[in-house]
């Protein structure tokens, strides 16, 4: 197992890994925007003409790189005849694929540990002579030194505590983590799309149908799949479920005679086998060991609801417009989970609540606040007694 693997499925080396590098992020953040900032602004009207624009999220987690989506569509509405090109990590590169982009620019982790890379691909931007550098992640601390040392003509994105840093500033307050491409939108006053978007081909809906076929699910004449709920086994550190919980969540699917395909997580491989033994005799669930990203997405295009804690698959599936029901362990999640008319917060559940809304999900629409999932405790618990109990 090479380090970077055991960094990332193991919980204590990862969180002591983070916590390093908040803190040295913190300490660079600090010491460069000083020089960073502006006195003027300038207004969007001065952005004319034919432009070549560059957006900057080199952020290498699924969910944080398709937060920043609906931007694409926004810049190219604003500026239908511009180039516009886009700057990512090599581990998100195929989320924009079949964006309206004209071309996709990545970075490697690797990078971290060959950091000769960086200028080497700020020299290459620089070449690009771009009008307009945006960052549309603000807290990234890469894409504010991607943004700021390229020298495009003008550049574009939201400071910190007030502080200025870009020719054209994006304003706003942040509730939610789909906030900021709305502020962006608002600047460019242009619609915006409100959750994460992504584009799929028919080919790889015909690959993610032929993928559920496999696992048994049919279809019917007019390509229409018999109705199933797709578990997502992951997650990230203290936003994961234990194993027990989703054991106990087949077992409750089952009783309720509920349809369903469990995906285990690339971090969570190693609960395949105990999963498969939970699924020996299971009548309506298959279990999908980790696939290629877009064939993932594509099988879970089909999915008539998605159930995952606070990850990156719930972003893609709300991406793909699938419902989801989003399992919060922390209130710092709900500033994340999908907010659409058909989605679902379940504030720390146990499987019972979790079969009580595949079961009966208006019940549960709309609801986002921790207070409220509090005040209706009582009311959750009277539900789920009349729920089909588990064996």
């Amino acid at each position: 197992m090479s380090l970077k693997t055991a960094v990332r499925t193991n919980t204590i080396l990862k969180t002591l890994a983070q916590g390093i590098e908040k803190r040295a992020r913190r300490g660079v953040t600090f010491l460069i925007t000083k020089p960073l900032r502006k006195s003027e602004s300038v207004d969007v009207e001065n952005l004319q003409g034919p432009l070549k624009i560059l957006l900057v999220r080199p952020n290498y987690r699924i969910g944080n790189a398709l937060i920043m989506s609906p931007v694409i569509e926004t810049f190219r509405q604003r500026f239908p005849d511009a180039r516009i090109d886009l700057l990512t990590t090599d581990s998100t590169r195929s989320l924009f694929r079949h964006q309206r982009l004209d071309r996709v620019l990545t970075l490697s982790r690797d990078a971290i540990v060959r950091p000769w890379r960086f200028p080497a691909m700020i020299r290459q931007l620089r070449q690009e002579r771009y009008d307009l550098a945006v960052q549309v992640g603000p807290s990234s601390l890469t894409g504010l030194i991607f943004v700021r040392c390229i020298k495009s003509r003008y550049t574009m994105g939201k400071g910190k505590r007030g502080q200025r840093w870009f020719d054209i500033e994006v304003s706003g307050d942040q509730a939610h983590a789909y906030d900021i491409p709305q502020m962006f939108a608002r600047a460019l006053e242009t619609p915006c799309r409100d959750r994460p978007l992504m584009r799929l081909s028919h080919g790889e809906c015909s690959i993610g149908r032929g993928e559920l076929e496999e696992l048994g699910i049919d279809f019917d004449d007019a390509g229409r799949p018999a109705p199933f709920v797709a578990l997502f086994v992951g997650g990230h550190l203290d936003k994961r479920l234990p194993l027990s919980f989703w054991q106990e969540s087949i077992k409750a699917l089952e009783a309720a005679g509920q349809r369903y395909v469990v995906f285990v997580g690339p971090e969570e491989l190693r609960h395949a086998p105990m999963l498969e033994q939970e699924m020996a005799n299971s009548r309506y669930g298959a279990l999908c060991r980790p696939r290629p990203l877009r064939i993932f997405a594509a099988m879970l295009h089909y999915a008539r609801y998605l159930v995952s804690p606070d990850s990156g698959p719930l972003h893609i599936g709300a991406a793909l417009d699938v419902p989801v029901m989003a399992l919060v362990q922390k209130r710092k999640s709900l500033k994340f989970v999908p907010r659409g008319p058909l989605d679902i917060v379940l504030w720390q559940p146990n499987a019972r609540q979790l079969v009580a809304a595949v079961t009966t999900p208006e019940l549960y629409q709309g609801r986002r606040e921790v207070e409220a999932f509090e005040a209706s405790m009582t009311a959750d618990m009277t539900l789920t007694s009349s729920a089909p109990q588990m064996p």
